[in-house]
């Protein structure tokens, strides 16, 4: 394979202009509910050439947005032409449907309408547009079942946009029947990297007889939730569809009765080595095995649990079932269908991220069978009430239908009653002392509150960190971060907190609810001297358990409850309003927790995530690499973009001669942003907040290393660390990412050379980082 080496190299003169003491992104604080200390390792530095050349003289500021000044808008307007209003209109006009010859079956004739602009759309068979279906679907109001369907075809054209579609051996009547009729039409194929999305949708049914009383115990709003607004299947099939219940439409072919046809999803999760090596097949006897129905609710279950990277719990029902755990945590429902729709069964080198397998939660023999596969006893004889002969524990007492971690109950969040606030926040510029009082407000009586505290210093007035505090010195303790019990990852016998920044009170105490953190900052003195710091970033992250009366522990998990940020002016010593500072109105911690419910539940500590992205910025600088994504940035901007175009971690861990490893990574890069696109920039971002980054207000980052994978040669070769423009690293990480995922390496060196170009990418040493960030932010004083 063709492998190759990019990116500049030279001598590196400059010993560090601003260099900043201690270590450069090696996090490493644990301990007793301690910082997590999972990322912030840079990549590792490449070497100085010898011909003596200075190449950070070399770094000057980038040129993306005179080409690309208003990409982050295009990128958008993609999306929303895949979101705005369809100028492709269908509309049923009837169905009537007639006995055949001896009176065994019938012909079923759908008449529809079919307008673009107002205008009547005229193409015989409709061949011109690149989707178009047409169903009818039998309903059974007494088991709120959908039970047969079929297509309609033989498309003809009726003259003024009016069509007929038909079907010889229908086995009922629809307009006669408790039935519904089904149609959608898209045209106008977007330029996506996703899913197929089209800027014309339309999706239209009637509703006979009992098939308008169906009721989902699903809301639509859920899948909104991750999947954008409207919720179109496939990019074109709505689950909201005037003239019809909700989710109806999704049954035209989710019919209850029908087999599933997905036996791979659950060979996946129960035994990856032989779905890895049956390249995904399952054999007759799997499928045999793995039988289904095809209900929306098992094929969305299984697909969530089994095949999608969800990003959060499949145990918080709330999120697609809000309002309605009463209908679906009943003791009809349970059945070993519905577990199995979430849990595999033996989970054999399963994935620990997923829901357990059933061998693992259900109690053995007497009481349950050994064989779940096969057998006829259903949950449901035992798990119900009393009154009923029931005598085991009913659904809802094993699954309380939320998340217990983010909700308090099915309706309410912890974060939402458990709130922490910034009582004053000052800076003695005499004393270099920055002081900043906290409290929560809603702990419980008794509550034992454990704060984390972390101070990071906004270097140029930017919205970066020129220094973090979750890094270290070279004495291993943390710059500016205080937990209590916190120790070194290097050394757990040593302390991580030191005298720069301290918290009263020091140790977690029952029933305290204000503290007060200290921080030093004159090491950082001559930065905020020259101006190089003008203000800092102030985390408290709270640490409570589920029982808040007691200690966090293994078997009193902490709850994800909210803590804040303060940004304090260090020129004049006060603290800052949020809407005056450049950077807290980027992103949406509410927009991101539509998919994920509690930011660091799923990826970090929930007191990690409590506060919203600002304080995630204040370990995600750019003056780090990151450490478990290859060529990018610890930069929040760069990790987030990078993470959701589903670029994986730790590919140097990956050993791609295990069958399941390499399954796993290939799964993982073909996934997709669950929007069918990373194109909705507004997903995450405030509306206009994501064109190319204003070099003024964004720092450059460094970017890490490639990766060694092991037994894979793979295309990509050798990549050294480089520090580069604010553009490359935030922009550039959701184009680099796709590039690395389809081992492109042609195009990736191209790319990498075109923003080195038009900007400045320099081989990264002690020092660097901090020159070049001097040289380009001399140019905005």
């Amino acid at each position: 394979m063709h492998k190759w080496t990019m990116r500049t190299t030279g001598a590196l003169l400059f010993a560090g202009v601003l260099a900043i003491a201690g270590c450069s992104g090696e996090d490493g604080k644990t301990g007793p509910q301690g910082p997590a200390g999972q990322d912030g390792q840079p990549g590792a530095p490449g070497q100085p050439g010898q011909d003596g050349q200075d190449l950070v003289a070399s770094a000057k500021p980038e040129s993306c947005a005179v080409c690309h000044g208003n990409a982050g808008a295009q990128h958008q307007g993609i999306y929303n032409q895949y979101t705005d209003a369809s100028q492709l209109s269908v509309v049923i006009n009837g169905v009537s449907t007639v006995a055949n010859a001896g009176g065994t079956n019938y012909t079923s004739t759908m008449t529809f309408t079919v307008t673009k602009n107002g205008a009547p759309y005229v193409d015989a068979g409709l061949a011109g547009l690149d989707q178009k279906r047409f169903y009818a679907t039998t309903y059974d109001s007494a088991t709120r079942k959908f039970v047969t369907a079929f297509s309609y075809g033989n498309i003809t054209s009726q003259g003024n946009g009016v069509y007929t579609a038909s079907y010889a051996t229908a086995t009922f009547q629809p307009e006669l029947s408790n039935a519904q009729a089904y149609a959608y039409v898209a045209d106008g194929p977007l330029s996506t990297e996703g899913m197929q999305l089209y800027t014309d949708v339309s999706n239209t049914g009637i509703a006979y007889g009992d098939a308008s009383t169906y009721a989902s115990t699903a809301n639509v709003a859920g899948c909104e939730k991750c999947h954008g607004a409207p919720y179109l299947k496939h990019g074109y099939r709505a689950a909201a569809v005037a003239g019809l219940p909700d989710f109806a439409a999704c049954k035209a072919c989710h019919t209850d009765e029908s087999a599933g046809g997905h036996e791979g999803w659950q060979l996946l999760a129960d035994d990856p080595a032989a779905y890895a090596a049956q390249g995904g097949t399952p054999t007759a006897e799997q499928k045999a095995k793995y039988a289904y129905k095809k209900t929306v609710m098992n094929d969305v279950h299984m697909s969530h649990a089994m095949e999608f990277a969800y990003p959060q719990s499949m145990a918080n029902c709330v999120t697609c079932h809000a309002g309605k755990l009463d209908r679906v945590l009943t003791a009809a429902n349970f059945t070993l269908a519905t577990c199995k729709s979430c849990h595999p069964v033996t989970g054999v080198n399963g994935d620990p991220k997923r829901a357990p397998a059933l061998k693992d939660v259900i109690p053995a023999a007497p009481y349950h069978p050994t064989d779940l596969y096969t057998t006829a006893v259903a949950c449901n004889s035992c798990h119900k009430p009393q009154a009923e002969g029931g005598f085991a524990p009913e659904f809802a007492a094993v699954h309380g239908g939320f998340n217990a971690q983010i909700y308090a109950n099915a309706t309410t969040k912890h974060s939402s009653t458990f709130t922490s606030k910034v009582d004053s926040a000052t800076f003695d510029s005499t004393t270099n002392t920055l002081t900043v009082k906290f409290s929560v407000v809603g702990a419980a009586a008794g509550a034992i509150v454990k704060p984390t505290v972390v101070v990071g210093l906004y270097g140029y007035g930017t919205k970066d960190m020129l220094v973090s505090g979750h890094n270290s010195q070279a004495d291993g303790t943390a710059n500016l971060e205080y937990t209590e019990g916190a120790t070194q990852r290097g050394d757990p016998t040593k302390s991580s907190n030191s005298a720069r920044l301290t918290l009263a009170p020091a140790a977690a105490t029952a029933g305290v609810t204000q503290w007060t953190a200290t921080a030093d900052l004159t090491l950082w003195s001559d930065l905020i001297a020259q101006g190089a710091v003008k203000q800092a970033e102030v985390a408290f992250l709270p640490t409570v358990g589920a029982n808040q009366a007691a200690a966090v522990s293994a078997t009193n998990a902490a709850i994800a409850v909210a803590g804040t940020t303060a940004t304090v002016d260090l020129v004049n010593g006060t603290q800052v309003a949020d809407a005056d500072v450049y950077g807290k109105k980027l992103v949406s911690a509410d927009k991101c927790n539509k998919c994920h419910e509690a930011l660091g539940t799923t990826f970090h500590n929930p007191n990690y995530g409590s506060a919203g992205v600002v304080a995630c910025r204040i370990c995600h600088t750019p003056r780090d690499g990151a450490y478990h994504l290859e060529m990018q940035s610890r930069s929040i901007d760069s990790y987030v973009h990078a993470i959701h175009s589903m670029q994986p971690f730790d590919l140097s861990n990956i050993d791609f001669s295990n069958p399941v490893a390499q399954l796993r990574y290939g799964h993982h890069v073909e996934s997709t942003y669950p929007n069918f696109t990373i194109l909705n920039c507004e997903s995450c971002h405030e509306a206009g907040t994501y064109e190319a980054p204003d070099q003024s207000k964004s720092l450059p980052g460094v970017l890490s290393a490639a990766a060694t994978p092991k037994n894979w040669d793979r295309n990509i070769g050798s990549v050294p660390s480089v520090v580069t423009g604010a553009g490359a690293r935030a922009c550039g990480s959701c184009h680099r990412a796709e590039l690395i995922n389809e081992d492109d390496a042609g195009r990736l060196a191209a790319f990498d050379q075109h923003t080195a170009t038009f900007g400045f990418e320099v081989q990264n040493a002690s020092g660097v980082f901090d020159a070049a960030v001097a040289k380009i932010m001399a140019l905005f004083k």
